[in-house]
């Protein structure tokens, strides 16, 4: 099972790190219309707890005395997993930032969806209910690992490098997409020197054909690329060497 897919060849690095979901207000924003903006992806390692930021702001009729809004986020399961509330009874402000608490022994790896309620009174008026609003969702998803696998059959005086890289994110483990780009190195002395390079296929596997004799020791490195399909975001795949392989 592919668990990456390219990013039109490239390392899209910046363009993953300030990806961010923004729910846009109407241009005639409603009294009480809340606008939620977040990254669409949280990376939760195992073990670990991260704070997912987002920024809010609650559109106020003129005379408001009081109002609050409710930030929470809704388990796949439908269930509350987190909930946060803003407004007049603790000084916050109508426009803010904060953070989202994950934990990896709370949160599970899957689709959150993050919604809002608000509420304001004008003067003496009565209290103004809004409806929930649905801001849109997180990934939580686990922080990639990635790992290469070297086998090297020499024939005359050329070796035929197999390299097999392997990605697993949570539990999931499978290899990368095709294009993945593969050095194949020999020793040289005290240094590693490059010798061919290569891609993955559809299976993560990239071959390659270099001069190697008897007793010399070789190895692969995997550049790292693309986004983790799990969750449907994610951080580049890091980079990984295979163990040397010495030629037989």
């Amino acid at each position: 099972m592919k668990i990456l897919t390219r990013l039109g060849g490239a390392v899209a690095v910046a363009a993953l790190a300030m990806s961010t979901l923004s729910i846009a207000s109407p241009a005639q924003a409603a009294p009480g219309d809340a606008t939620l903006t977040f990254a669409p992806t949280a990376v939760l390692p195992e073990n670990t707890c991260i704070d997912h930021a987002y920024t809010y702001s609650v559109e106020l009729p003129e005379g408001t005395t009081n109002w609050s809004i409710v930030i929470e986020l809704i388990a796949p399961d439908g269930t509350n997993a987190h909930r946060e509330s803003f407004g007049t009874f603790n000084g916050a402000p109508a426009a803010n930032s904060g953070a989202l608490q994950l934990c990896s022994v709370y949160e599970k790896y899957g689709t959150y969806t993050v919604a809002t309620t608000t509420d304001y009174k004008v003067g003496t008026g009565p209290t103004v209910f809004g409806a929930k609003q649905v801001e849109g969702t997180i990934e939580v998803v686990g922080q990639a690992k990635s790992k290469v696998g070297l086998k090297a059959k020499r024939k005359g005086a050329k070796v035929t490098a197999t390299a097999k890289v392997s990605v697993t994110v949570g539990s999931t483990t499978g290899p990368v997409a095709e294009g993945g780009k593969v050095t194949f190195q020999k020793k040289v002395g005290k240094k590693w020197k490059k010798v061919a390079k290569g891609t993955t296929d559809a299976a993560g596997v990239a071959k390659a054909k270099f001069k190697a004799k008897k007793g010399d020791r070789v190895r692969a490195v995997f550049a790292g690329a693309g986004e983790v399909i799990v969750g449907s975001g994610g951080p580049p795949v890091p980079g990984a060497t295979s163990k040397a392989v010495r030629v037989k």
